[in-house]
Protein backbone atom coordinates (compact mmCIF):
# COMPACT_ATOMS: atom_id res chain seq x y z
CA UNK A 1 0.00 0.00 0.00
CA UNK A 2 1.16 3.44 -0.41
CA UNK A 3 -0.63 6.34 1.75
CA UNK A 4 -0.82 10.31 0.90
CA UNK A 5 -1.81 12.73 3.12
CA UNK A 6 -3.35 16.39 2.10
CA UNK A 7 -3.90 19.16 4.57
CA UNK A 8 -6.10 22.19 2.79
CA UNK A 9 -7.30 23.42 5.96
CA UNK A 10 -6.63 23.09 9.91
CA UNK A 11 -10.02 21.70 9.83
CA UNK A 12 -10.27 19.73 6.37
CA UNK A 13 -8.03 16.91 5.25
CA UNK A 14 -7.62 13.96 2.30
CA UNK A 15 -6.41 10.85 2.80
CA UNK A 16 -5.37 8.83 -0.29
CA UNK A 17 -4.13 4.94 0.00
CA UNK A 18 -3.98 2.97 -3.16
CA UNK A 19 -3.75 -0.77 -2.85
CA UNK A 20 -1.10 -3.05 -5.20
CA UNK A 21 -2.87 -6.46 -5.99
CA UNK A 22 -1.45 -9.64 -5.58
CA UNK A 23 0.87 -10.31 -8.27
CA UNK A 24 2.49 -13.46 -9.52
CA UNK A 25 5.83 -13.64 -11.53
CA UNK A 26 4.86 -14.84 -14.57
CA UNK A 27 1.44 -13.98 -14.45
CA UNK A 28 -1.05 -11.29 -14.73
CA UNK A 29 0.71 -8.18 -13.43
CA UNK A 30 4.27 -10.15 -13.09
CA UNK A 31 5.17 -10.13 -16.23
CA UNK A 32 5.70 -8.02 -19.20
CA UNK A 33 3.82 -5.89 -20.94
CA UNK A 34 0.98 -6.67 -18.55
CA UNK A 35 0.08 -4.06 -15.58
CA UNK A 36 -0.27 -4.59 -12.00
CA UNK A 37 -3.77 -4.02 -10.43
CA UNK A 38 -4.23 -1.59 -8.35
CA UNK A 39 -7.24 0.30 -5.98
CA UNK A 40 -8.44 2.87 -4.25
CA UNK A 41 -8.50 1.33 -0.70
CA UNK A 42 -8.72 4.83 0.88
CA UNK A 43 -9.79 7.88 -0.88
CA UNK A 44 -12.38 10.18 1.72
CA UNK A 45 -12.22 13.99 2.57
CA UNK A 46 -12.32 14.31 6.85
CA UNK A 47 -13.67 17.54 8.55
CA UNK A 48 -13.11 18.11 12.07
CA UNK A 49 -16.01 21.05 13.14
CA UNK A 50 -15.46 21.28 17.18
CA UNK A 51 -16.05 18.37 18.75
CA UNK A 52 -17.09 16.25 15.92
CA UNK A 53 -15.95 14.99 12.52
CA UNK A 54 -17.54 13.85 8.95
CA UNK A 55 -16.01 11.84 7.02
CA UNK A 56 -16.60 10.86 3.19
CA UNK A 57 -15.50 8.29 0.79
CA UNK A 58 -13.80 5.45 0.93
CA UNK A 59 -12.73 4.45 4.31
CA UNK A 60 -11.45 1.89 6.89
CA UNK A 61 -13.27 0.52 9.76
CA UNK A 62 -13.63 -2.19 12.13
CA UNK A 63 -15.41 -2.94 15.42
CA UNK A 64 -13.87 -4.23 17.85
CA UNK A 65 -13.23 -8.08 17.44
CA UNK A 66 -13.64 -7.68 13.39
CA UNK A 67 -17.26 -9.83 13.35
CA UNK A 68 -18.71 -7.97 11.11
CA UNK A 69 -16.29 -5.15 9.57
CA UNK A 70 -12.80 -4.75 8.89
CA UNK A 71 -12.15 -3.59 5.91
CA UNK A 72 -12.59 -0.31 3.87
CA UNK A 73 -15.73 0.94 2.55
CA UNK A 74 -17.23 3.82 0.90
CA UNK A 75 -19.79 5.44 2.84
CA UNK A 76 -20.52 8.34 5.44
CA UNK A 77 -19.10 8.32 9.73
CA UNK A 78 -19.85 10.77 11.69
CA UNK A 79 -17.69 10.92 15.08
CA UNK A 80 -18.52 12.79 18.57
CA UNK A 81 -15.78 12.90 21.01
CA UNK A 82 -18.22 13.09 24.16
CA UNK A 83 -22.01 12.53 23.27
CA UNK A 84 -23.37 11.87 26.67
CA UNK A 85 -20.04 10.40 27.81
CA UNK A 86 -19.54 8.16 25.01
CA UNK A 87 -17.45 8.42 21.75
CA UNK A 88 -19.99 8.22 19.28
CA UNK A 89 -20.02 7.06 15.62
CA UNK A 90 -22.94 6.94 13.72
CA UNK A 91 -22.01 5.34 9.66
CA UNK A 92 -23.83 5.00 6.56
CA UNK A 93 -22.31 2.85 4.18
CA UNK A 94 -23.09 1.40 0.41
CA UNK A 95 -22.74 -1.94 0.87
CA UNK A 96 -24.09 -2.83 -2.49
CA UNK A 97 -24.39 -0.96 -5.70
CA UNK A 98 -26.61 -3.10 -8.34
CA UNK A 99 -27.91 -1.98 -11.09
CA UNK A 100 -26.97 1.70 -11.17
CA UNK A 101 -30.39 3.33 -12.03
CA UNK A 102 -32.99 0.90 -10.12
CA UNK A 103 -33.45 1.18 -6.42
CA UNK A 104 -31.81 -2.53 -6.07
CA UNK A 105 -28.91 -1.51 -3.16
CA UNK A 106 -27.77 -2.75 -0.26
CA UNK A 107 -27.56 0.11 2.19
CA UNK A 108 -26.31 -0.42 5.56
CA UNK A 109 -26.55 1.86 8.78
CA UNK A 110 -24.08 1.71 12.17
CA UNK A 111 -24.09 3.16 15.36
CA UNK A 112 -21.37 2.66 17.92
CA UNK A 113 -20.93 4.41 21.21
CA UNK A 114 -18.14 3.13 23.37
CA UNK A 115 -17.06 4.48 26.57
CA UNK A 116 -13.02 4.01 27.82
CA UNK A 117 -13.08 4.55 31.41
CA UNK A 118 -12.66 2.55 33.88
CA UNK A 119 -13.56 -0.96 31.39
CA UNK A 120 -13.87 0.37 27.68
CA UNK A 121 -17.50 -1.19 26.63
CA UNK A 122 -19.73 -0.22 24.50
CA UNK A 123 -22.86 -0.89 21.89
CA UNK A 124 -22.18 -1.93 18.29
CA UNK A 125 -26.12 -1.66 16.86
CA UNK A 126 -26.95 -1.84 12.92
CA UNK A 127 -29.43 -1.75 10.29
CA UNK A 128 -28.87 -3.28 6.98
CA UNK A 129 -31.50 -2.86 4.03
CA UNK A 130 -31.46 -5.06 1.29
CA UNK A 131 -33.46 -3.86 -1.81
CA UNK A 132 -33.39 -6.89 -4.43
CA UNK A 133 -32.58 -10.02 -1.59
CA UNK A 134 -30.46 -12.25 -3.87
CA UNK A 135 -32.35 -11.38 -6.69
CA UNK A 136 -35.57 -11.96 -5.87
CA UNK A 137 -37.37 -8.54 -5.86
CA UNK A 138 -38.10 -9.23 -2.12
CA UNK A 139 -36.52 -6.87 0.52
CA UNK A 140 -33.87 -8.18 3.22
CA UNK A 141 -33.79 -6.37 6.56
CA UNK A 142 -31.47 -7.80 9.39
CA UNK A 143 -30.86 -5.73 12.87
CA UNK A 144 -28.12 -6.59 14.73
CA UNK A 145 -27.37 -5.82 18.49
CA UNK A 146 -23.77 -6.45 20.19
CA UNK A 147 -22.67 -5.44 23.24
CA UNK A 148 -18.65 -5.69 23.85
CA UNK A 149 -16.30 -4.80 26.43
CA UNK A 150 -12.39 -4.69 26.52
CA UNK A 151 -10.13 -4.95 29.33
CA UNK A 152 -6.38 -4.72 28.94
CA UNK A 153 -3.45 -4.21 31.65
CA UNK A 154 0.36 -5.88 31.72
CA UNK A 155 -0.92 -9.92 32.54
CA UNK A 156 -4.15 -9.88 31.29
CA UNK A 157 -6.17 -8.85 27.97
CA UNK A 158 -9.69 -9.66 27.30
CA UNK A 159 -12.31 -8.94 24.38
CA UNK A 160 -15.60 -10.39 24.93
CA UNK A 161 -18.69 -9.14 23.07
CA UNK A 162 -22.54 -10.72 23.08
CA UNK A 163 -25.01 -10.42 19.77
CA UNK A 164 -27.88 -11.09 18.43
CA UNK A 165 -29.40 -11.00 14.73
CA UNK A 166 -33.17 -10.38 14.11
CA UNK A 167 -33.83 -11.38 10.03
CA UNK A 168 -36.49 -10.27 8.03
CA UNK A 169 -36.94 -11.41 4.63
CA UNK A 170 -40.56 -10.39 2.87
CA UNK A 171 -43.49 -12.68 2.91
CA UNK A 172 -41.30 -14.69 5.13
CA UNK A 173 -41.51 -15.19 9.09
CA UNK A 174 -38.70 -13.55 10.95
CA UNK A 175 -35.79 -15.16 12.02
CA UNK A 176 -33.48 -14.48 15.04
CA UNK A 177 -30.06 -15.88 16.09
CA UNK A 178 -27.85 -15.56 19.04
CA UNK A 179 -24.11 -15.55 20.18
CA UNK A 180 -20.79 -14.82 22.33
CA UNK A 181 -17.32 -14.51 21.62
CA UNK A 182 -14.58 -13.76 23.63
CA UNK A 183 -10.35 -13.97 23.63
CA UNK A 184 -8.53 -13.63 26.50
CA UNK A 185 -4.60 -13.33 26.49
CA UNK A 186 -2.43 -14.42 30.06
CA UNK A 187 0.82 -13.33 30.64
CA UNK A 188 2.45 -16.02 32.89
CA UNK A 189 6.03 -14.85 32.84
CA UNK A 190 8.33 -15.41 29.81
CA UNK A 191 4.97 -17.76 28.03
CA UNK A 192 1.26 -15.91 27.07
CA UNK A 193 -1.51 -18.17 27.30
CA UNK A 194 -4.46 -17.67 25.10
CA UNK A 195 -8.31 -19.04 24.58
CA UNK A 196 -10.64 -17.73 22.07
CA UNK A 197 -14.56 -18.63 22.30
CA UNK A 198 -17.11 -18.58 19.86
CA UNK A 199 -20.23 -19.60 19.87
CA UNK A 200 -23.86 -19.37 17.85
CA UNK A 201 -26.98 -20.44 17.56
CA UNK A 202 -28.94 -20.50 14.40
CA UNK A 203 -29.25 -17.52 12.21
CA UNK A 204 -25.95 -15.64 13.62
CA UNK A 205 -25.98 -12.10 12.85
CA UNK A 206 -25.60 -10.82 9.33
CA UNK A 207 -21.83 -9.29 8.47
CA UNK A 208 -20.35 -6.97 6.00
CA UNK A 209 -16.96 -8.04 5.41
CA UNK A 210 -15.65 -9.06 8.51
CA UNK A 211 -12.00 -10.53 9.47
CA UNK A 212 -12.51 -12.98 12.87
CA UNK A 213 -9.17 -14.44 13.68
CA UNK A 214 -9.37 -17.59 15.64
CA UNK A 215 -5.95 -18.68 15.66
CA UNK A 216 -6.14 -21.70 13.36
CA UNK A 217 -4.54 -22.10 9.62
CA UNK A 218 -7.14 -24.79 8.45
CA UNK A 219 -10.40 -24.53 10.76
CA UNK A 220 -10.02 -20.73 11.11
CA UNK A 221 -7.99 -17.55 10.23
CA UNK A 222 -4.66 -17.04 11.91
CA UNK A 223 -2.86 -14.00 11.72
CA UNK A 224 0.59 -15.47 10.35
CA UNK A 225 -1.35 -17.10 6.64
CA UNK A 226 -4.98 -15.66 6.47
CA UNK A 227 -5.29 -17.38 2.34
CA UNK A 228 -5.77 -20.85 3.21
CA UNK A 229 -9.62 -20.65 5.15
CA UNK A 230 -10.60 -24.49 4.15
CA UNK A 231 -13.49 -23.96 6.20
CA UNK A 232 -14.30 -20.88 8.11
CA UNK A 233 -16.25 -18.72 5.80
CA UNK A 234 -18.06 -16.71 8.70
CA UNK A 235 -19.84 -20.03 10.02
CA UNK A 236 -21.81 -17.42 12.56
CA UNK A 237 -23.57 -15.72 9.91
CA UNK A 238 -26.83 -16.55 8.74
CA UNK A 239 -25.56 -20.37 9.98
CA UNK A 240 -27.75 -23.16 9.38
CA UNK A 241 -26.87 -25.27 12.36
CA UNK A 242 -25.19 -24.23 16.00
CA UNK A 243 -21.52 -23.06 15.54
CA UNK A 244 -19.11 -23.33 18.22
CA UNK A 245 -14.98 -22.85 17.97
CA UNK A 246 -12.99 -23.34 21.25
CA UNK A 247 -8.86 -22.93 21.08
CA UNK A 248 -6.22 -22.58 23.26
CA UNK A 249 -3.12 -20.79 22.05
CA UNK A 250 0.68 -20.78 23.60
CA UNK A 251 3.60 -18.23 22.75
CA UNK A 252 7.01 -17.57 24.11
CA UNK A 253 10.04 -16.49 23.57
CA UNK A 254 13.26 -18.72 22.47
CA UNK A 255 15.62 -16.17 22.64
CA UNK A 256 15.31 -12.18 22.29
CA UNK A 257 14.11 -12.10 18.61
CA UNK A 258 12.84 -15.83 18.33
CA UNK A 259 9.97 -17.08 19.26
CA UNK A 260 7.43 -20.46 19.06
CA UNK A 261 3.92 -20.75 18.96
CA UNK A 262 1.46 -23.59 18.83
CA UNK A 263 -1.95 -23.67 18.94
CA UNK A 264 -5.29 -26.60 19.28
CA UNK A 265 -8.30 -26.17 18.70
CA UNK A 266 -11.61 -27.53 16.97
CA UNK A 267 -15.02 -26.08 15.29
CA UNK A 268 -17.80 -28.19 15.95
CA UNK A 269 -19.04 -30.63 13.16
CA UNK A 270 -16.21 -29.89 11.08
CA UNK A 271 -12.58 -30.76 12.85
CA UNK A 272 -10.00 -30.63 15.29
CA UNK A 273 -6.70 -28.90 14.17
CA UNK A 274 -3.41 -28.56 15.71
CA UNK A 275 -0.38 -26.45 14.82
CA UNK A 276 2.91 -24.35 15.34
CA UNK A 277 5.35 -22.44 14.30
CA UNK A 278 8.36 -20.47 15.28
CA UNK A 279 8.84 -16.35 14.62
CA UNK A 280 11.95 -15.01 13.69
CA UNK A 281 12.71 -10.87 14.19
CA UNK A 282 15.02 -10.34 11.52
CA UNK A 283 14.45 -6.47 12.35
CA UNK A 284 12.37 -6.06 15.08
CA UNK A 285 9.47 -4.02 14.94
CA UNK A 286 10.01 -3.98 11.69
CA UNK A 287 11.00 -7.33 9.35
CA UNK A 288 9.53 -10.71 10.79
CA UNK A 289 9.96 -14.41 8.90
CA UNK A 290 7.43 -16.72 10.18
CA UNK A 291 7.84 -20.58 9.74
CA UNK A 292 4.10 -22.73 10.58
CA UNK A 293 2.93 -26.21 10.40
CA UNK A 294 -0.76 -27.55 10.70
CA UNK A 295 -2.46 -30.42 10.56
CA UNK A 296 -6.63 -30.84 10.50
CA UNK A 297 -8.81 -33.88 11.38
CA UNK A 298 -11.93 -33.85 10.07
CA UNK A 299 -15.36 -35.01 12.06
CA UNK A 300 -17.74 -37.52 10.67
CA UNK A 301 -15.22 -38.71 8.07
CA UNK A 302 -14.54 -35.47 6.89
CA UNK A 303 -10.51 -35.44 5.25
CA UNK A 304 -7.54 -34.77 6.87
CA UNK A 305 -5.46 -31.54 6.06
CA UNK A 306 -1.92 -29.76 6.19
CA UNK A 307 -0.28 -26.88 6.15
CA UNK A 308 2.95 -25.58 5.71
CA UNK A 309 4.61 -23.02 4.81
CA UNK A 310 6.82 -19.20 5.56
CA UNK A 311 5.39 -15.46 5.97
CA UNK A 312 7.62 -12.34 5.85
CA UNK A 313 6.25 -9.81 6.98
CA UNK A 314 7.25 -5.73 6.62
CA UNK A 315 5.55 -3.03 9.05
CA UNK A 316 6.45 0.41 8.05
CA UNK A 317 5.17 3.00 10.57
CA UNK A 318 3.89 6.45 9.69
Amino acid sequence: MLGINALYRPNLSMRATIQFGDVVWGGFGGSIPDSVPISAYELYLNYRFRNTNIRVGQQYWKDNMSLILDDSFSGVMITNDNLAGFETEVGWIKALEKQRFNSDDYNYFLLNMQRGTPIPWGLYASLGWDADYVNTNKDYTHITLMPYLSYDTDAITCDANVFMGLHFVEDEDMEMGIGAAAKADVNVGPVVVSGDVLFAIENGIAVLSPYYQNGLYIYGINEHNDALNLYWDNPYSNNNDTVLSLVGKVKGDITRNVSAFGAAGILIDKGFEVNGGVEFKLIPDVLSLTGYAAVGIGTNDGPTNYALGTTLKMNLKD
